[in-house]
């Protein structure tokens, strides 16, 4: 990294530094709900059922049979929840539930999160992070609901708690009707101090950082100007992301080598014939086709001693050139591309 661009990312963290909330969540890294044997998993694991999503299964039918079976047992309550966080930050995230018997409703309530991330949203409506006391964003909560369902569990030992997933997209039922509770609430964020989660700080700064970034990648004295231009599926150039990792490792993460050798290609930081042209390196210049200059288009596009794709347009084209190629923008005195 070059002065300029530490003194770029040094002025970018300030900047995050001065406009961050303050974090209102506290944390109990000790919590005695948190010891092993005296987790509500530990003491109540046949108690605690969670009806994961199966990718395999048509989900709304099985939820119409599931529901059906427990609005006609006189003992059951259903609770649906869900979570909401408004797109402009302008507003709070919300929480709702609404608590049936039957075809009953017994409750409803909804009320504001603060500033939190989608997840902690949902964990404060729905709380089903509670079966982890751990040191977590909203931790705090699920601490609050381990001592409450301890005394639940306490009184009768037929008590059982059954945790359903519902995408919110199937919009079904009562977990729609809680999805379209909670999206009409809408709360300004006021003057007054408003919770922050940990989560959503991380979130506030992460995405400052990489409006920041993206911003000055767009100036070819940062990027450089042999950084090979790459889109994205929707022809959009591609940009730096930390989401699943970013593109670039998400595509290439699996293999150290084969990262080393995209990194070396997509900077222009190549060993091959232009580089040494170019940094007055006492190496060949030509390409082992026999071209007077080994250059990255030449090794790319024209090389006869490689595996061609078309124009590398996209980070699957690259790979592709990667996988038929092991050696490509590796150092020769390695065979396999390392060094």
């Amino acid at each position: 990294m070059t002065p300029a661009m530490r003194e770029k990312v040094k002025s970018t963290v300030m900047e995050v530094d001065e406009h961050i909330h303050t974090l209102t969540e506290s944390f109990k890294p000790c919590a005695p709900e948190a010891r092993p044997g005296d987790r509500l998993l530990d003491r109540y694991a046949d108690r605690l059922h969670f009806d994961e999503r199966d990718p395999a299964q048509d989900r709304r039918p099985y939820l119409d049979e599931l529901i059906a079976k427990a609005r006609a047992d006189p003992l059951t309550v259903l609770a649906a929840t869900d979570g909401s966080v408004p797109q402009s930050n302008q507003y709070q995230a919300a929480s709702a539930a609404i608590i049936y018997k039957g075809h009953r409703e017994l409750e409803r309530t909804h009320y504001v999160s603060g500033r939190v991330t989608a997840p902690d949203a949902e964990l404060n409506a729905i709380r089903v992070q509670a079966m982890d006391p751990s040191v977590h964003s909203g931790q705090a909560f699920s601490l609050a609901v381990c001592r409450a369902l301890q005394g639940w569990f306490e009184v009768d030992d037929l008590r059982r708690i059954t945790f359903v997933y519902i995408p919110s997209a199937l919009r079904w039922d009562i977990h729609g009707e809680a999805h379209k509770y909670i999206t009409k609430l809408k709360v300004r964020v006021g003057r007054r101090k408003t919770d922050n989660s940990i989560d959503a700080l991380r979130s506030q700064a992460t995405h400052s950082v990489l409006d920041s970034w993206s911003s000055t990648f767009q100036d070819p004295t940062y990027c450089g100007s042999e950084f090979l231009e790459l889109q994205q599926p929707d022809r959009r150039p591609l940009q730096p992301s930390y989401l699943n990792g970013g593109p670039w490792l998400s595509t290439f993460g699996h293999s150290i080598t084969e990262f080393a050798r995209v990194c070396r290609c997509i900077t222009g930081h190549v060993p091959i014939g232009a580089y040494y042209r170019c940094f007055k390196i006492n190496e060949p210049h030509s390409c082992t086709c026999r071209a007077v200059l080994q250059s990255r288009q030449h090794v790319l596009f024209r090389c006869h001693d490689r595996y061609s794709v078309h124009y590398p347009r996209f980070l699957g084209d690259i790979a592709s050139f990667m996988k038929y190629n092991p050696t490509a923008f590796g150092f020769n005195r390695d065979p396999l591309g390392v060094g």
